[in-house]
């Protein structure tokens, strides 16, 4: 059976991923190459998911907003293994100057939702952006192929009648969850990020900045 957004419902388990997040899969790179196309200095390695959330706790309370953790760790999915990139209260996966590069010959798709519900989805093919949306708003996309997800978004769960009267923002996190596994073929669980060893970087703030 094909994936969708009910079967991504457990994140509402990890109230702090829910939240505000960003998530990266990117095929047939090292974890050690998705670091340094990050601009991440390596930091060790981090046991699980609820490792990873603590100490990206700590570094805030540090760092403030000067550094931020990503964790990263190979995952299984088609072709090959995949790099899980994963931030909590992040958003590191999503900037063009970073992630493009990363996607050179191979394919990227990364999604994030911060406190305020502002969210992404974006899959690169060979460093050209393919698709763009905000989940919220998956009837407003942009990229060289806009269209081509459609059927797939549809059958995820994403509600593209636009009708904003009848405005539901219920399982879009979920979906992007759901539509980044039907892109990659990696299919995140809770007891894969709870078994998961993160390679953790720090990626300074003026790596956020393109230059």
């Amino acid at each position: 059976m094909a994936t969708t957004a009910t079967e991504y419902q457990w994140i509402n388990d990890y109230s702090d991923l829910a939240e505000a997040y960003c998530a990266v899969l990117v095929r047939g790179v090292t974890v050690q190459e998705f670091l340094r196309g990050m601009r991440a200095e390596p930091q060790g390695d981090l046991s699980g998911y609820t490792e990873l959330e603590r100490r990206t706790k700590d570094v805030w309370d540090q760092h403030s907003d000067n550094e931020y953790l990503i964790g990263a760790t190979r995952v299984p999915g088609d072709q090959g293994e995949w790099v899980l990139g994963l931030e909590v209260n992040g958003y590191l996966g999503t900037l063009p100057h970073l992630v493009a590069p990363l996607s050179s010959g191979t394919r990227l798709v990364a999604h994030f939702r911060n406190v305020n519900a502002h969210d992404q989805f974006v899959w690169y093919e060979d460093g050209t952006l393919r698709t763009y949306f905000e989940p919220l708003f998956p009837t407003d996309r942009d990229g060289s192929a806009p269209d081509e997800l459609v059927e797939v978004m549809a059958e995820v769960g994403f509600d593209l009648q636009g009708d904003e009267e009848e405005f539901d923002d219920s399982l879009t996190t979920e979906a992007a969850f759901a539509l980044a596994a039907r892109l990659t073929g990696a299919h995140l669980t809770p007891e894969l990020l709870d078994k998961a060893i993160f390679a953790a970087g720090l990626v300074p703030w003026s790596a956020t900045k393109d230059s």
